[in-house]
């Protein structure tokens, strides 16, 4: 789970009939009224789902429909908006109707799949951005809050996005301009990821159905600069709410993001490329039982094996710490554990920190400067 949420980009495939037999994604942009709007749609050739936005807000509002030859009709259950359009070459025309009845002209016009201008085409996001993204990020303002001092010598900005009122910070001072420069490159990839997220979970009613997206961790010295991010949301016709954390990390000296691997490596040789065949392997049968043994030795109390049936944090099991968030504090590394459904609440233990007099042993060359 390292990048929050899961990056809950929609990716939408448009097909045939009305759409496009190719069956490639398709956006629109438009009006109803004088309101600019962009939507996008995925369907065969008699249903259709999707979601549209409008630009100020920029919340997702999910659409179901039907196809019957040029006419597509299509209305949300979250909010009673209902739409009749007509295709005529590259555009869609019609009326919008609101739940109270009120009726508006639509017009839509079909998107070129990668004519979108990217709004950061200096942030490298995990997954590339779809148009329908880029247009909903390109109206994002940030908007400038307190300063505040860490440590007496970091100073960060504090920005918000004003409809979502999520936070974020920057790194200003404190490190040469390089570093800066590249460390707030990633630290924005982060936050502008997580407002698309945001605006992408439904919560039912034209809301958002992010309860929770707020800095919880935040770690800076000489050489990193380490922070978590904590979520919980509900999105529309999910089976159920959820929530997680998301650690990011970075070398201070170069300004580079850093892999687990970087700080705690228990392996021999080469270590593997994240999201390899050897990586998973690594994480599975090395790691996670290396960090339960580790464990066991610094916190025998909460290490021991439950008891009661009823208890299902059992923090024994190595399947728990294979995959989970982690990131640096000023006590060491933090290591999350990742239950089941029905034993979430066991996740991430406040207690589970390997200290840096230990992280010192297994990598003497990086925490020893």
């Amino acid at each position: 789970m390292k990048k929050l949420v899961q990056q809950l980009f929609l990716y939408f495939c448009f097909t045939i009939l009305v759409f496009n037999a190719s069956g490639q994604s398709v956006t629109l942009q438009g009006t109803i009224g004088k309101y600019p709007i962009v939507m996008e749609f995925e369907g065969d050739e008699s249903s259709l789902y999707g979601t549209y936005f409008y630009k100020k807000f920029k919340q997702d509002i999910p659409l179901t429909g039907s196809v019957s030859g040029n006419l597509i009709r299509l209305a949300s259950e979250d909010t009673g908006d209902k739409f009749s359009l007509t295709k005529n070459g590259d555009t869609y025309v019609g009326t919008y109707k609101n739940a109270k009845g009120a009726s508006l002209a639509v017009q839509l016009t079909i998107v070129n799949g990668g004519s979108v201008k990217n709004p950061f085409p200096h942030l490298k996001f995990e997954r590339a951005l779809s148009d329908y993204s880029k247009l909903r990020l390109a109206e994002v303002k940030l908007v400038p809050g307190k300063q505040e001092v860490v440590s007496k010598k970091y100073t960060l900005q504090w920005y918000s996005e004003p409809t979502s009122k999520l936070t974020m910070f920057k790194v200003v001072a404190g490190y040469p301009e390089n570093i800066l420069k590249s460390v707030n490159q990633i630290i924005d990839r982060d936050f502008y990821a997580n407002i698309e997220a945001y605006f992408s979970c439904a919560g039912g009613n034209g809301s958002s159905g992010f309860d929770i997206m707020e800095v919880s961790s935040c770690f800076l010295n000489d050489q990193f600069i380490s922070y978590c991010i904590n979520s919980s949301w509900y999105c529309n016709r999910a089976a159920h709410p959820d929530f997680g954390e998301s650690g990011t990390t970075i070398n201070a000296k170069t300004g580079k993001e850093m892999e687990l691997e970087d700080v705690l490596w228990f392996g021999k040789g080469v270590k593997p490329k994240r999201d390899s065949d050897g990586w998973y392997k690594y994480r599975s049968d090395v790691f996670a039982p290396k960090v339960v043994e580790l464990f066991k030795k610094l916190y025998p109390v909460e290490m021991q094996k439950p008891t009661d049936k009823d208890d299902y944090c059992d923090y024994t099991d190595p399947e728990v710490w294979d995959f989970g968030v982690w990131y640096l504090t000023d006590k060491g590394l933090y290591l999350g554990a990742y239950f089941y459904r029905a034993a979430r609440p066991c996740d991430n233990p406040e207690w589970s920190v390997v200290p840096y007099t230990v992280l010192k042993k297994y990598n003497p060359t990086l925490f020893n400067k």
